[in-house]
């Protein structure tokens, strides 16, 4: 591979993981012979249909994305699972690529699991490295149909924290929905109802399911994230109930990954204990019923 067809071909190849299609390698008039040479000299490896890396470009699960959405053509976005990650979130249990088309499109490639849209709505598609892919909203109902209960809500949670998904955007849609294969609309308005006007996660999953064990049992409603300061150093306590001097703090495998964290926290415990408050400590492995029982025996 000369020097010039480099300078042509590697700059599109860089801002797509090391990719390039057929299209593009033939932009220089590359003929298909002399792409199957440099495919045996090393200089490509063909990784889907028609897409091809440029020979030493690491091989990551961004560029298998990538290059089945550039295989698949126009039109066809990552969805799902492979949304949700793309998006930022958790890496759900699926090894195979997700995408989503128009209806009468078929998409196969080994590997992939291709969903067929009769209805994709204005703002149903965005992008995220430059790969097409479901909007944070659509991603969710494309997810109500794969997941339990609990999984589709802390997807639902770490999308809020990181200020990706409006619960309102997310209930008019839902609204909007009717039954169809794929998705659950029961299990999506179950999610929603758990997660009421003014609903906070939290900065992490345990708050968010204390916050929702509180609402859902009509407990006083707590100061989230309520700022104290001793001896001139500020703290933060996740739940607390000034009129009744009792704190309660969530205690998430994990967290505490830091033993200067851990001391912080140590420190911030008893010097609320010294001026009078009940502290409450609840952990991940307690059930929902025993973080309940705990707050009515403390607040009521």
């Amino acid at each position: 591979m000369d020097d010039q067809r480099e300078d042509e071909r590697f700059p599109w190849a860089e801002r797509r993981d090391g990719l390039m299609t057929s299209e593009v390698l033939g932009m220089d008039g590359q003929t298909r012979r002399r792409r199957d040479r440099e495919q045996f000299d090393g200089h490509l490896r063909r990784v889907r249909r028609n897409v091809f890396a440029v020979g030493g470009a690491p091989r990551s699960w961004m560029q298998e994305v990538r290059a089945v959405v550039l295989a698949a053509g126009p039109n066809v976005a990552a969805s799902n699972q492979t949304a949700l990650r793309l998006l930022g979130g958790d890496r759900m249990e699926s090894e195979a690529i997700h995408v989503i088309a128009p209806l009468l499109r078929q998409v196969r490639m080994p590997g992939v699991i291709a969903h067929r849209s009769g209805y994709i709505a204005p703002g149903d598609l965005t992008a995220r490295n430059g790969i097409p892919c479901t909007s944070p909203v659509r991603t969710v109902v494309d997810l109500s149909g794969a997941l339990h209960d609990e999984s589709l809500g802390r997807a639902v949670d770490d999308l809020i924290r990181r200020r990706l998904l409006d619960l309102d955007a997310l209930r008019l849609r839902v609204s909007q929905l009717r039954p169809a294969p794929g998705r659950s609309v029961a299990r999506l308005r179950r999610v929603l109802a758990a997660r009421i006007p003014g609903y906070d996660p939290g900065e992490s999953e345990l708050e968010g399911r204390i916050r929702r064990i509180i609402d859902r049992a009509g407990l006083p409603v707590p100061s989230h994230q309520l700022r104290v300061e001793f001896g001139g150093v500020r703290y933060r306590i996740d739940f607390a109930w000034p009129e009744r001097h009792v704190f309660l703090e969530g205690n998430g495998f994990g967290f505490h990954s830091m033993a200067t964290a851990l001391d912080r926290d140590a420190r911030r415990q008893n010097e609320m204990v010294l001026v009078g408050w009940r502290p409450l400590e609840v952990t991940w492995r307690m059930s929902d019923a025993e973080i309940e029982s705990i707050l009515r025996r403390a607040l009521l």
